[in-house]
């Protein structure tokens, strides 16, 4: 017999399959580079689509403080809230928490606010883009970092002593310049569809007689939140609203601001402010 032959030893499987090219240094840049134009493009919709739901969330704050005052003034002979308790001031501090300790002084407490009954302290009273203010030049303590962490409320009551620039104020006298909706019937408003009700810090300037007044940016603001001129500031003075009807809306009030700081408060055919003792609130 001849002699047997061993049958070839097959190649393996690496040696058999084709080389694979990688990437070049070049091509890789290019996917870096289009990844990074790709996330670029895509952030700020993804950073306005957070801040619109943190806006959506003040809306509803508001709702459920409006259905509060409305039962509220259901109980009390259709009135509403008063601008002060316990000689406290209520216009910042309608409800909610209790002020810090180096606040107590100044502001009411939680269970003397007129809605506590109604609406307990919860995050209601809170809204996610609240940035606090600065009110250092009229010598008050600043509420920063936020209104909600030192006074436990981050929504005004529109109740009178509206901020005025000196040599402004108002175009019409003011029927109550004081306590302005505190305290009056629910029909004392010209038009409730548009009779602010209750509003957020950058809807108007703040201040007193004997210092600068300030103005203040939340939703959408870059930089700074404290304002010293608005002229110069961005169009971002956007505050959500409740109106005396309980419709909320958000608004950008920077026309009103900007065109005429002296007189902000003149009726718009979006809002009214104030009611004139002529009862003419009709938009120029």
């Amino acid at each position: 017999m001849g002699s047997r032959r061993l049958p070839l030893r097959a190649r393996s499987d690496t040696a058999l399959r084709a080389p694979r090219p990688g990437f070049t240094l070049i091509e890789l840049l290019v996917v870096i580079s289009i990844i990074a134009t790709l996330a670029s493009m895509m952030l700020p919709s993804l950073s306005r689509a957070k801040e619109k739901a943190r806006t959506i969330t003040c809306i509803n704050n508001l709702r459920q403080l409006g259905i509060s005052i409305k039962i509220y003034a259901d109980d009390q002979g259709d009135r509403y809230p008063p601008s002060e308790t316990g000689g406290k001031s209520t216009r910042q501090t309608l409800g909610g928490r209790d002020p810090i300790a180096r606040l107590a002084g100044d502001y009411p407490s939680a269970r003397s606010r007129p809605l506590f009954t109604y609406l307990e302290p919860s995050e209601v009273y809170r809204c996610p883009r609240d940035m606090g203010q600065r009110i250092l030049p009229c010598g008050n303590p600043p509420l920063k970092p936020s209104n909600w962490e030192t006074i436990g409320c981050s929504y005004q009551y529109n109740a009178g002593l509206l901020t005025t620039l000196s040599k402004g104020g108002f175009r019409q006298e003011p029927d109550d310049r004081v306590d302005g909706i505190a305290n009056k019937y629910e029909g004392w408003a010209p038009s409730p569809v548009h009779y602010i009700l209750m509003h957020e810090p950058p809807a108007r300037p703040y201040g007193c007689a004997s210092g600068a007044p300030e103005w203040y940016q939340w939703h959408y603001a870059q930089g700074s939140t404290d304002i010293a001129d608005p002229k110069t500031a961005r169009p971002q003075f956007i505050s959500p609203v409740l109106f005396t009807d309980l419709h909320t809306v958000v608004h950008n009030f920077t026309k009103s601001l900007v065109t005429d700081p002296y007189y902000p408060y003149e009726p718009t055919k979006e809002w009214i402010w104030y009611k004139p003792k002529d009862g003419l609130t009709s938009a120029p």
